[in-house]
């Protein structure tokens, strides 16, 4: 119930729960100074009725608009989402009001005034940290003029002058600290998201090559390992194809190594944009390419898809400077049975490659599954 309730009001999303919690803050500071006006200061008759009945409307404006927006999600992709300088400048402005028209209030006027601007400490950007603290030292020597010219308070105007001058001196300083607060919250935004982008690289460095893009060969071998075991646990299997690309050593040997690298690229992004989403192409040396084709249960499905690559091959120009220049590659396919290892399956995949490249090349082979048989001696023996 307390949960349920909690969630209402201040919602699960953590950044938002901070923002309400301001509001609903300032919110409770609102309320106790109603209470303050009508409970207090109305019935001893330290202010007017028409000014209370003012703060009363100045308070509830507060009360009707900062909340419900911030609530509601509205304010969500506003460059201040929790209106938290909307917050200090109504706030501020309820102070200064206050110490024009009420000399009750006066005596703390200033104190609060300031305890205001701490609000902006933690969340206020620069820019507006420092023209949130102009504005509300401008509106404070706007009442001093407005009391001195208007006659609003019969206090005297020079002794005001050098309060209000030691205040606004105190809100400059911390005008100053809160820009700093922001200062440094965008530095370490600013480091965080460099950290962050520098992980990211390294890791990209880590898995990826460093030429096609693809996982590298650890990468692959870690991505099979995940999926024996998910294979494991689910009762699917898996296929596993080497792919060399035919006479590779020719173009680069007749083309030179740009245009090796060109083919290595686009075979890559072939690669990519032929096969299925769940499957996982990476480079495993050279010339060399390894797919996981996961819950592929027959080498045909494997085989089907190994055919649809090499369709797109001969229809696809693998280098710009050559653009005649036409790629075939040998596979070899073996499917994962729950009596293979990594080592195994990769093994058979290599046997099937040779045959393919044995066999005249631009071709695919497949592995037959392992099995087992029983020696002399009566010890169970491993054979594809």
């Amino acid at each position: 119930m307390i949960r349920a309730l909690s969630e209402l009001v201040v919602g699960q999303d953590p950044r938002m729960r901070a923002r309400l919690g301001l509001c609903l803050l300032s919110m409770v500071i609102y309320v106790c100074w109603i209470f303050v006006l009508l409970g207090y200061a109305l019935p001893r008759h330290l202010i007017t009725e028409s000014t209370a009945h003012f703060f009363m409307g100045y308070i509830s404006v507060a009360l009707c608009v900062f909340y419900p927006l911030v609530r509601s999600g509205i304010t969500r992709s506003w460059p201040d989402p929790g209106l938290v300088a909307p917050q200090i400048l109504w706030a501020s402005g309820a102070m200064i009001i206050s110490y024009a028209v009420a000399p009750v209030v006066r005596s703390v006027a200033f104190q609060t005034l300031c305890l205001i601007q701490v609000f902006g400490f933690l969340s206020l950007r620069p820019k507006v940290a420092a023209w949130t603290g102009g504005l509300t030292t401008a509106m404070l020597i706007a009442a001093w003029v407005a009391m001195t010219v208007l006659g609003l308070s019969d206090a005297d105007p020079r002794a005001e002058a050098l309060k209000i001058a030691g205040s606004c001196f105190v809100l400059v300083l911390m005008t100053i600290q809160s820009r700093s607060f922001g200062l440094m919250r965008e530095r370490a935004f600013h480091a965080k998201q460099s950290l962050a982008a520098a992980a990211e690289e390294l890791r990209r460095i880590t898995v990826r090559d460093g030429l096609t893009g693809l996982y590298n060969r650890g990468h692959m071998q870690e991505r099979l390992q995940a999926e024996v075991q998910r294979a494991q646990l689910n009762g699917h299997h898996f296929s596993v194809a080497l792919i060399d690309l035919d006479h590779f050593k020719a173009i680069n040997d007749h083309h030179g190594h740009a245009v090796g690298d060109e083919v290595l690229v686009n075979f890559a992004l072939q690669g990519g944009a032929v096969l299925r989403e769940t499957d996982v192409i990476g480079r495993w040396g050279g010339e060399e390419f390894l797919v996981l084709m996961p819950e592929t249960e027959e080498a045909n499905q494997a085989q089907i898809a190994m055919t649809r690559l090499r369709e797109q091959l001969r229809s696809t120009q693998v280098s710009r400077s050559l653009p005649d220049l036409r790629v075939n590659f040998s596979c070899g396919v073996a499917t994962w049975s729950a009596r293979d290892s990594i080592e195994q399956v990769i093994e058979r995949a290599d046997q099937a490659l040779y045959r393919a490249k044995s066999g005249g090349r631009d071709r695919t082979e497949l592995q037959p599954p392992l099995t087992r048989g029983i020696t002399s001696a009566g010890q169970p023996v491993a054979s594809a």
